[in-house]
């Protein structure tokens, strides 16, 4: 101590981590999305020396270890692959990514300080290349969206500084629910974080720096959808345990802002990729239940239903009364403006009643959000796309939600289309397959009152394309499961010009039958 010498002192250090992120995840399959993080990181820190009585002293050289100050820079970027799955009622996601040696490291403080030379602690990068891997779960409850993850990031090797960070686990569990209102989410959280020790050079030093710790935090999450793509949030956090081995720190709350929204990239295409597991609110589960889950489906502008017997029943998600129409098969249509594969069964709804004008009536139901009280009483644990179908008795004849062209086949079915065309021996052979490129060849030609014999085999075990679905122009209707490694022989034959579509049952791959 300057002026005294040699005695016991306490260094009492404030710090306030700020951490700017910029993140964004890109759909490029059904089960199947790619994300990247990119941080800025602000380190802001002050310093007081006090001796055993708690009265601030003045020690010399100060400036070699601690200093009031504020560092400001990039840390180390992270790429993950998330690919998601539903079963028995429940969102699954396996993430796997890796972190990105770009933000800025210091030389060994230690090793400096044994010197008398000025040195940081505070690194914002690894320099290492850190694997990273995470799982999620989500299912829906009535009202309350119940969610859990794990996440760990690894430490493999040292950096050319000889630092090597520790590694690092989390875990929680989530419940939210809107709270009986339209565009508000609340979530509370639980979790539990834990890192070892870092090294320098091999030697885990026991007096200074990270040791290891452990936290457990609580935590409150609001969100707030601003329109159907752009949401804002906010969370707390407060641990309620910490343990941090070889030293003392009293940590306060956590707070995050964050604001976010769906892009367009591809023309007719969007991010089909469900988000259930992670800590934003615009988590809405729809058919394919990747995720919030936008879907890929191919637009083709305004549906239109002029002259057809569509009757849109209510569009602000209230329960209103389902009456069926007498005589008719009537399908109750549950839909919400982010449900993109909603858009494909409104599509073929249309179809269908224009084919059957005299057999088909259907009535739309905005659900608006799954909190509505639309959504609890008629679809429940279910996920959009959604149908009710009744038959011309008004008794229900089936409920389900599935991909958009299963739906809308399954309706049709009920009003009898006409018969397929016949094979015809001899008839020539077209192969496609179906890989994780979709349908190859997509283009096909065949000429008028030719017999053909379409062949679908399935390559590919990742691809989300394991059916084909398309009606011809005689209103005749191919509703085929894919097997993998099994060939799906379909007999086709159009006596006229036309333009046949084929795609899989959620309408992202497709193909063109052209006949000349």
């Amino acid at each position: 101590m300057t002026g005294v010498g040699p005695m016991t002192v306490f260094h009492h250090q404030d710090i306030l981590n700020t951490e700017l992120r910029l993140s964004g995840e890109l759909g490029v399959k059904s089960w199947l999305a790619i994300g990247a993080v990119v941080p800025l990181r602000i380190f802001k820190t002050s310093i007081r020396y006090a001796d055993e009585n708690n009265q601030t002293v003045a020690i010399e050289d100060p400036f070699i270890h601690h200093n009031n100050k504020t560092l400001v820079g990039p840390g180390d970027p992270s790429v993950v692959a998330r690919a998601a799955m539903r079963a028995g009622g429940v969102t699954l996601a396996v993430r796997l990514g890796l972190s990105l040696p770009l933000g800025r490291t210091e030389e060994d403080p230690f090793a400096l300080g044994d010197i008398g030379q000025a040195h940081e602690h505070s690194q914002f990068g690894t320099g290492t290349f850190q694997p990273l891997a995470g799982v999620d779960a989500a299912r829906i409850v009535g009202p309350v969206r119940l969610d859990a993850f794990a996440l760990t990031v690894q430490s493999l090797y040292e950096n050319g500084h000889g630092y090597q960070p520790g590694d690092r686990y989390a875990g929680g569990i989530g419940a939210a629910s809107g709270l009986g209102t339209k565009r508000w989410r609340f979530r509370l959280t639980a979790e539990a974080q834990h890192e070892t020790a870092e090294k320098w050079s091999g030697v885990t030093h026991t007096d200074e720096g990270n040791i290891g710790r452990t936290d457990v935090l609580t935590g409150l999450e609001t969100t707030f959808r601003l329109t159907d793509d752009w949401h804002a949030s906010a969370t707390l956090k407060v641990p309620v345990y910490t343990h941090v081995v070889g030293g003392q720190l009293d940590s306060s709350v956590f707070l995050g802002v964050s604001v976010g929204t769906s892009i367009r990239v591809f023309e007719g295409k969007e991010d089909e990729h469900g988000h259930e597991g992670e800590e934003h609110g615009h988590d809405h589960a729809h058919g394919d239940d990747h995720g919030d889950e936008h879907g890929h489906g191919h637009e083709e502008g305004p549906v239109d239903w002029t002259g057809l017997d569509k009757v849109d029943i209510t569009n602000d998600g209230s329960a209103v009364p389902l009456e069926p129409v007498p005589g008719k098969i009537t399908v109750f249509d549950f839909w919400a403006t982010w449900c993109k594969p909603c858009g494909i069964v409104d599509r073929e709804l249309a179809e269908i009643v224009r084919r059957h004008p005299n057999d088909v009536a259907v009535r739309k139901v905005n659900v608006v959000d799954d909190d509505s009280p639309a959504s609890k009483k008629y679809v429940g644990a279910y996920t959009l796309p959604h149908l009710k179908v009744f038959g011309r008795d008004g008794k229900l004849l089936w409920e389900k939600s599935a991909p958009p062209l299963v739906l809308t086949g399954e309706v049709e079915k009920l009003v009898g289309a006409p018969a397929r065309p016949v094979a015809v021996a001899g008839a020539r052979r077209i192969e496609i397959s179906v890989t994780d490129a979709g349908f190859v060849p997509a283009q096909i030609e065949v000429a008028r009152g030719e017999p053909v014999t379409l062949v679908f085999t399935r390559r590919s075990q990742s691809t989300c394309s394991t059916d084909v679905h398309f009606t011809m122009p005689s209103g005749a209707r191919v509703d085929e499961v894919l097997p993998f490694e099994k060939a799906v022989e379909v007999p086709f034959r159009v006596d006229a010009p036309a333009s046949v579509v084929f795609a899989c049952g959620m309408d992202m791959d497709r193909g063109t039958i052209t006949v000349r």
